[in-house]
């Protein structure tokens, strides 16, 4: 069992140095791993301190193409990790971005630009609260869950970055929804979530997953161990796992 795809991945496009790897640099890890697909899925450009300026898009849209050129045996898809803005279920992913994008990876993340002053209270402060009070943990739960459902009922997500991660969500509700969607549930090699519990929850409903590495430097692409112990821990058929073969 390996993993052939590796869908979330950040590069020097990044803001801030958040990924220290090129896109070219990359793709050659990914060629010498014998990855037959990888995607460079930077945070979207709502993201104040390492999303990617939307005047780079492009640019790395231009770099991507090239690379294709170079290494015709390995796929290279451009997209983006969105940021999901407020509890309307509102991302980054405008038309502008879209245009450029093979993939759209969209979760929830600290740094954000919200909205307005009450998503941010609501997402990092009554978030935080809930930790310490069951009733407030509850109440923004059922939110937090609103809120990246209506995300995935908006927009054409092909996959839910690490959901659960940074805020709770009702695991059960995602799945439910990303049933209808088609939306892929990832199991992050980097992060704790889906977590076991989360997958036997999730793996209830007629979804498919994804491990992806969500490296930030080229050797940590194509890494699914931890994901896939998670995934193993839930018993989950392994072929429901859309890169692994």
């Amino acid at each position: 069992m390996r993993t052939i795809a590796d869908y979330h991945v950040h590069s020097t496009y990044s803001r801030r140095n958040h990924g220290k790897s090129t896109i070219e640099e990359i793709v050659q890890r990914a060629v010498e791993i014998g990855l037959e697909e990888i995607a460079v899925t930077d945070h979207g450009p709502s993201h104040y301190f390492y999303g990617i300026k939307m005047e780079k898009i492009k640019e790395s849209k231009e770099k991507i193409i090239q690379m294709r050129k170079k290494y015709p045996q390995i796929k290279i898809l451009m997209g983006v990790e969105a940021n999901i803005l407020d509890y309307k279920g509102n991302t980054d992913i405008s038309d502008e971005v879209l245009k450029y994008c093979d993939i759209i990876l969209c979760g929830y993340h600290i740094g954000t630009v919200f909205s307005s002053l009450d998503d941010v209270w609501k997402f990092t402060i009554m978030n935080k609260i809930g930790r310490k009070s069951k009733k407030v943990f509850e109440n923004m739960r059922e939110k937090n869950t609103e809120a990246v459902i209506n995300a995935m009922n908006k927009y054409k997500i092909n996959i839910l970055t690490h959901p659960g991660d940074k805020i709770p969500l009702n695991t059960e509700l995602i799945a439910k929804t990303a049933e209808k969607t088609g939306t892929i549930l990832e199991i992050n090699n980097s992060h704790s979530h889906l977590n076991a519990e989360e997958i036997k929850i999730a793996s209830k409903y007629d979804v498919k997953f994804v491990i992806n590495s969500d490296a930030h430097i080229k050797d940590n692409i194509g890494r699914y161990e931890n994901g896939l112990k998670e995934a193993m821990d839930a018993k989950l058929d392994l072929s429901r796992i859309i890169n692994l073969r």
